[in-house]
């Protein structure tokens, strides 16, 4: 917890499509808009997300993740290069369940686990909805300048590009909903 490191990339989908072989997980994630953190407190819409002392600084983005039925809180930093800070909880399903993210930015999509000749874990998510066939590819590493092997089915580097991240679609979606 802390600091995540990855690369990310495009997908071509139209060809074989070998990461379908491992596990995958179906997932919904809202982008949270005004969320406090005081007091040790993390609030949002008058609800208690999560109680935790750690200091946030610089926190750009939250995030509430709905796969299978767990639920992830994450709070993210910018991105520098392939890396930004983020911390994440779990959060009870139920409140969850309570919340009101009708309306909120999002996507939903299926992630796929694959692992690479390397031993990465590579997660590949498909998105649904109006940006179906959106693949994008990303894997966690240790340090930027780790090795890796990059599979033949990835296309266009997206790590350093603005736009192309889960908060930037959810937006995008939003936006050409109301349009």
């Amino acid at each position: 917890m802390g600091v995540e490191i990855e690369r990310r990339f495009l997908v071509d989908g139209r060809n074989e499509k070998p990461w379908r072989t491992g596990n995958s997980s179906t997932m919904v994630q809202y982008y949270l808009a005004n969320v406090s953190h005081i007091d040790g407190k993390i609030m949002w819409e008058g609800n208690l997300l999560v109680e935790d002392e750690i200091k946030l600084t610089n926190i750009t983005t939250w995030r509430i993740r709905l796969s299978n039925k767990d639920v992830t809180l994450t709070a993210k930093g910018r991105k520098i290069g392939a890396t930004a800070t983020e911390y994440e909880w779990k959060i009870p399903l139920e409140l969850y369940n309570s919340l009101p993210l009708d309306g909120l930015p999002s996507v939903k999509k299926i992630r796929y686990y694959w692992t690479g000749l390397d031993d990465l874990v590579w997660e590949i998510d498909e998105y649904e909805d109006s940006i179906a066939g959106l693949i994008i590819a990303e894997v966690e590493l240790g340090s930027e300048d780790q090795e890796v092997l990059l599979p033949d089915w990835l296309g266009l580097e997206l790590t350093c590009l603005p736009g192309w991240s889960n908060a930037s679609l959810s937006r995008m979606i939003k936006d050409s909903k109301q349009n």
